[in-house]
């Protein structure tokens, strides 16, 4: 629904890049793009991080002051993925880059969750990022989201907003892609959705999984 939204309030015409991770797979089905070479992503090769860079790059060459047009660039990027190379921050403020980043955050590594979810009894190895209530369980406390994604923007002096309720999304995206510069929005999203439709390692298309998410044990 996020990214839905995004396509819509965008018209669908942004230059999109992404990281790796779910918000990859989320963008290739729900950003409906209308044009060729509207998607930058690293597809198969898995490069966690890298869609900030990418995002720099697209805003770089189609800022309107090259002899091409000037283009909205957006990065859907995942929490975990966006960490890997969240130093860019400051390349996007000094260079005051027109980016804006679309951060879908669950406060895990979300394809690996979901892998975890499905094959492994929601055995979790190191891929919860967020702070913990107790040994194993995740803090559900505003207070606790970790890391603080807008705090880091601001530092930065990019300017971000979090995202807690679905009914905050559409003015926060228009306020977004209304601010000249990089912005940050912060996307809170369950980690108990999935991916789908998805095939099982060493599967065909016989097995594909078509139903289900994170609240349910296999």
């Amino acid at each position: 629904a996020a990214i839905a939204a995004l396509y819509e309030e965008t018209g669908g015409e942004a230059i999109v890049t992404t990281g790796v991770g779910q918000h990859q797979m989320w963008a290739a089905q729900h950003y409906l793009f209308r044009r060729p070479r509207r998607w930058v992503t690293s597809g198969g090769l898995g490069s966690m991080g890298f869609g900030l860079p990418s995002a720099l790059g697209a805003a770089a060459a189609f800022d309107g002051r090259s002899g091409r047009p000037k283009k909205v660039v957006v990065d859907i990027d995942g929490d975990g993925s966006f960490l890997m190379n969240c130093q860019e921050l400051a390349t996007a403020a000094v260079e005051n880059l027109d980016i804006k980043m679309f951060v879908l955050n669950n406060q895990h590594l979300g394809m690996v969750v979901q892998w975890e979810d499905r094959f492994y009894k929601a055995n979790r190895a190191h891929t919860y990022l967020g702070r913990k209530d107790g040994e194993y369980q995740v803090s559900r406390r505003v207070e606790d989201i970790y890391p603080d994604f807008v705090a880091m923007a601001q530092a930065f002096r990019v300017p971000a907003r979090r995202i807690l309720h679905p009914s905050e999304l559409r003015p926060a995206i228009r306020e977004m892609l209304a601010t000249d510069g990089p912005y940050l929005l912060d996307v809170m999203v369950p980690h108990i959705q999935h991916v789908l439709p998805m095939i099982p390692g060493g599967g065909s298309f016989k097995d594909v999984i078509t139903t289900g998410d994170g609240s349910v044990e296999y």
